[in-house]
């Protein structure tokens, strides 16, 4: 059984490096600290500028600092992948082998593919 990840894991970094709400925010840029304990607490989403400023502070990628977060868009633009999957294959015409279609689908064909424990299956 896979193990469910946190939202995030901006508060557990933080107090690991020993930093204040106060001090994290000054470095991020932040107006004050309960911006970053909206964040901590998966209030809200910070911007992307704020998540890479996180990524730098505690040298960790953006998507370990949001895994849980990462885990469910991931999920979900598989999802929306399979779906324009489905919607490409109607529209492929086997008379045109060279065309922008059949580029499309081959291209999500094999992203697809290349992702782990991923069936591609027609919706």
């Amino acid at each position: 059984m896979a193990t469910r990840r946190l939202p995030n894991y901006l508060r557990t970094h933080r107090k690991y490096s020993g930093l204040s709400q106060g001090e994290v925010s000054f470095l991020v840029r932040l107006k004050d600290k309960s911006e970053l304990s909206r964040y901590e607490r998966s209030v809200r989403q910070p911007s992307l500028r704020t998540a890479l400023a996180c990524q730098e502070i505690f040298s960790l990628p953006v998507s370990e600092l949001f895994a849980g977060l990462n885990d469910s868009v991931a999920k979900d633009t598989r999802s929306q992948m399979r779906q324009l999957h489905a919607r490409i294959e109607a529209d492929i015409d086997p008379q045109s082998p060279g065309s922008r279609i059949m580029h499309k689908f081959h291209w999500i064909s094999h992203r697809l593919l290349e992702m782990p424990n991923f069936k591609l299956v027609s919706v």
